[in-house]
């Protein structure tokens, strides 16, 4: 910011000599105006004795005896004109006035800035510029909060908040800026949406009759809006209510590119969920034979120079073939590392998610500086592992990415 203020002080000090540049000025004009005056006289004199000399009115004698006169009574002009005098200026109150107002003039500039101007904002801006995309979500939520903290009433800069604090695990801090954001942009079905999934996620993945009735409004005014068609097909089909199930994930697939790793955990769900209406519930399932043990941990210095409060391991396990969307997931902590660890049906993406015992998959694990899943440094992998066998499979986080 130094150089902010070097600009300023030297904006100040232009205007402080805009306002005392008049007076100086006046003072060497003076001067200069009353010698060019003399000297003007003096030649229309000149001039008007020579028109009269021409004309027979004066001889040469008188000509020159006149001329000689009126150079004599230049020169005095001239010798009292440069003699010391006291200079031409404003009277002594106006001269004291534009001082006090020149002095004044730094303290008025701070003081306006201060009132009306930003230095946060200006600091914001910049970093801006020199950064324009942030590394982590962490590093966006936190430029969101100062955004909204310099613009209160910025309704896009609250929602983009709430994004951020969702995808940073800090639920119960983006319903607020939801809500913040609703009430200066007013009710959209993307931001009901989103702020019912808040709700959500804050109750322990379950829906409470404010995010119901948040969901039902954005479908009113959006039926496709795919976040809470998506929500509420969860909703139904953990209450049981199976054909609801269908019919949101339905709505949902009609608007998803064909089979694209989403399209297809949706159809997932629905065949899931028309089995068990079709058939009533499936037998229970030992949860032993649908999990997978790992001993998880990092290459040794990996996590140094690592923030412990932000950087995390998300650990994936998927199909064994192809890179499609995981089936299971889990986010770990830094500071939880070196784990051993049990990954099964509870880590689901989606309800509805099928899993059978000695399934072939494939397991991942990816360290995020940033915390953000889509922002990671180095990868670990075990490439087949089958679901509900007793082998303790050991992830070690190494491999540098890309």
């Amino acid at each position: 910011m130094t150089d902010f203020w070097i600009y300023a002080a030297l904006l100040v000090l232009a205007g402080m000599l805009v306002m005392l540049w008049p007076v100086w000025r006046a003072r060497k004009q003076h001067h200069v105006d009353r010698n060019a005056l003399n000297v003007a006289l003096f030649e229309e004199r000149v001039a008007e004795l020579q028109a009269q000399r021409d004309a027979g009115e004066l001889s040469e004698g008188q000509f020159v005896a006149t001329r000689d006169e009126a150079s004599r009574l230049l020169l005095e002009d001239t010798e009292e004109t440069d003699q010391p005098r006291l200079p031409f200026r404003p009277s002594r109150a106006a001269g004291i006035l534009l001082l006090v107002l020149a002095g004044l003039l730094p303290v008025a500039v701070v003081t306006l800035y201060n009132t009306w101007g930003s230095l946060p904002a200006l600091a914001l801006y910049r970093e801006i510029q020199d950064q324009p995309e942030p590394q982590s979500m962490q590093e966006v939520a936190e430029r969101m909060q100062r955004i909204t903290s310099i613009q209160p009433d910025n309704g896009e800069a609250w929602f983009m908040l709430g994004r951020a604090l969702l995808s940073t695990r800090q639920p119960q801090a983006a319903v607020a800026a939801f809500e913040r954001s609703m009430q200066v942009l007013g009710e959209h079905p993307e931001i009901l949406a989103q702020m019912a999934q808040a709700r959500f996620f804050a109750a322990d993945n379950q829906l409470d009759s404010r995010a119901v009735a948040a969901l039902d409004r954005a479908l009113e005014l959006n039926p496709q809006e795919p976040t809470a068609l998506g929500l509420l097909g969860i909703a139904s089909f953990e209450a049981g209510d199976y054909p609801a199930a269908i019919q949101y994930w339905g709505e949902l697939l009609k608007g998803m590119p064909p089979g694209s790793d989403g399209a297809r955990s949706i159809e997932s769900g629905i065949e899931r969920a028309q089995r068990l209406l079709e058939q009533g519930d499936e037998p229970a399932v030992d949860q032993a034979e649908l999990q997978l043990r790992i001993e998880l941990s990092l290459a040794e210095g990996l996590a140094d120079n690592l923030d412990v409060q932000q950087a995390a391991v998300f650990l994936f396990a998927r199909e064994l073939e192809g890179e499609g969307m995981p089936l299971l997931a889990r986010r770990i902590a830094l500071n939880e590392l070196p784990a051993a660890l049990l990954l099964g049906p509870e880590d689901s993406m989606l309800p509805g998610t099928r899993l059978q015992s000695g399934q072939r998959l494939q397991l991942i694990a990816r360290l995020s500086p940033g915390g953000d899943v889509m922002h990671s440094s180095h990868e670990g992998r075990v490439a087949e592992v089958l679901l509900g066998d007793d082998q303790v499979y050991r992830l070690r986080v190494e491999i540098p990415l890309q």
